[in-house]
């Protein structure tokens, strides 16, 4: 999807995918072999999770006002 210089994108959908094959062998090598032969055969789970980025809001307001008096306005350096 292109989307124009002029435009900006406020929401983005992240989607984490997470699956776990089960497989009897005699060594990692051999499951390795065994699950890349054959995925679907020994896929024992799949979840997918899905979260919903939001464009963070510019620090302002009275908390970062506060917080400027209290360390003072030199406290980032």
């Amino acid at each position: 999807m292109f989307v124009a210089a002029r435009e900006e994108v406020i929401h983005v959908k992240y989607f984490k995918i997470t699956k776990t094959w089960a497989v009897k062998a005699e060594s990692e090598a051999e499951a390795i072999k065994l699950i890349a032969a054959d995925p679907v055969k020994y896929l024992d789970s799949e979840t997918v999770s899905r979260t919903e980025y939001k464009k963070p809001q510019p620090k302002s307001g009275w908390a970062t006002a506060a917080k400027e008096q209290l360390l003072g306005s030199n406290s980032k350096r």
